[in-house]
């Protein structure tokens, strides 16, 4: 009986090192290291900022100093804040970029890696925003007619009324 007991101790010991020795001896599939999410989103912000105007036009349809003065805007009026975790200058690149590439949601998305609906309240809250600068840079023209019209048989049919 004590010969069959250390019999089967042994047996599980050496299956126990058998199984070791195969788990330490398996090839296993590397997995890529994580990303840093903050740290890619700014490098891809400074890549559309820091290339020229001419890369900042082609990917927001905006010269930098543009897009810097609208930010001012927008933050001077109050209109956008930065939250703790998307500044202002990240939701006006990504609402133009949207806008002006005709971009999905799901595409940008991808770019700032944050989540859909992330991308979509940042969309919304600055399009409110923009649409509430109309009363500080459109004014009403009156009840006048320019004299390039008003003499100009061609367009003052349309004006009268």
């Amino acid at each position: 009986m004590h010969a069959a007991c250390i019999g089967a101790v042994v047996t599980v010991i050496a299956t126990g090192v058998a199984i070791i020795e195969q788990e330490r001896n398996r090839n296993y599939i590397p997995r890529e290291s994580r990303i840093n999410a903050i740290a890619q989103r700014e490098f891809y912000m400074d890549s559309i900022l820091n290339l020229g105007d001419r890369h900042c036009v082609e990917q927001i349809r905006m010269k930098l100093v543009v897009l810097y003065k609208l930010c001012d805007v927008l933050t001077s009026h109050d209109l956008l804040r930065s939250t703790q975790n998307v500044s202002i200058r990240e939701q006006v690149i990504m609402f133009l970029q949207t806008v002006s590439q005709n971009q999905r949601f799901c595409f940008i998305s991808g770019i700032y890696y944050k989540y859909v609906e992330t991308i979509h309240r940042y969309f919304r809250i600055v399009l409110k925003a923009v649409f509430k600068l109309y009363k500080h840079l459109i004014k009403d023209p009156g009840n006048t007619i320019p004299a390039e019209i008003l003499n100009n048989q061609r367009f003052y049919p349309y004006f009268k009324v």
